[in-house]
């Protein structure tokens, strides 16, 4: 019986002239990258299309291009070393929703995991392109409660910072302003910093607003009459999987710093899938989060 894995769920951002065709592209026909001794590329990657379903499926693979591998010279009854060419080390599947930009991926322990899977796919992506004016990214979408939890265990909050980029196709509606103005401005990428006085904190209800989030129901959206303040927004948008976020403050008197990449949204699934009943697993999951979130194209 296959042994499950933990998938981690984010969206991938298309930034410079990298778009969905190149995106998708770069999956079927991707490049190889070598970083300290080991290379990196995709492999058994397809696309499906059929009806509404359409979804990318591939393995980000890691492997050695001067592997060795241990074998038995049964004559002298001995252990020796044999050549092995591009062995592979480990391999972490994923799928790719289009119609979400959402991407769900393996954590392979000590090999791929979030960190490592995010900065080699998105170098493969580039790299295929050769580099030119693309830039990808792949953001984690929080669970809304655990960073409520989180936020709310804070006595006072003195900085919040995020980094958003405009989203495709999907918006929220607590952050819609923020989403029209980077558009507005052809704004690719957008970098917020407040920091409160030294000894204060910030005036801000995001341990509510997030509290509020978290626990909206499918048949009722929470809304706010007035924009939300950009900081607060931002963070919201960096949640949703457009961005990444740090909230600072103090519990007790302890300094606690809560990123938005720590309370991504993951989910245990079999280490080896058949790419459709992931498929049907991770679509599952975005959907749940666009139609609780109340998200909108």
């Amino acid at each position: 019986m296959a042994r499950n894995g933990t998938y981690y769920v984010g969206r991938v951002l298309k930034l410079g002239i990298l778009d969905q065709s190149m995106l998708i592209r770069g999956v079927l026909r991707p490049t190889s990258i070598k970083i300290r001794g080991n290379a990196w590329t995709i492999i058994d990657s397809q696309e499906y299309k059929k009806g509404d379903d359409h979804f990318i499926y591939g393995r980000l693979s890691k492997y050695s291009p001067e592997g060795e591998v241990t074998i038995i010279d049964e004559v002298n009854r001995q252990e020796v070393q044999q050549s092995e060419p591009n062995l592979l080390v480990a391999s972490s599947p994923f799928i790719y929703i289009p119609e979400h930009s959402g991407i769900a991926f393996l954590n392979v322990y000590s090999h791929i995991e979030q960190h490592t899977f995010i900065d080699r796919f998105t170098k493969i992506i580039e790299e295929s392109h050769n580099g030119f004016f693309v830039d990808c990214d792949i953001e984690m979408i929080s669970d809304l409660k655990s960073f409520a939890a989180k936020l709310g265990a804070l006595d006072k909050i003195y900085q919040v910072n995020s980094k958003v980029s405009p989203p495709n196709p999907l918006f929220g509606p607590l952050w819609s302003s923020l989403k029209d103005y980077l558009i507005e401005r052809n704004t690719d990428r957008m970098t917020i910093i407040e920091n409160a006085p030294e000894t204060q904190s910030i005036d801000t209800d995001l341990p509510g607003i997030v509290q509020r989030a978290a626990e909206q129901a499918e048949d009722e959206g929470y809304f706010t009459d007035e924009d939300l303040p950009i900081g607060d927004a931002a963070i919201l948008m960096a949640a949703d999987g457009y961005g990444s976020g740090t909230v600072r403050g103090e519990q007790g008197n302890e300094v606690v710093t809560i990123k938005t990449s720590e309370t991504a949204k993951n989910f245990a699934f079999t280490k080896i899938p058949e790419p459709y009943e992931l498929y049907e697993k991770v679509f599952a999951i975005f959907e749940k989060i666009k139609n609780k979130r109340h998200m909108k194209h």
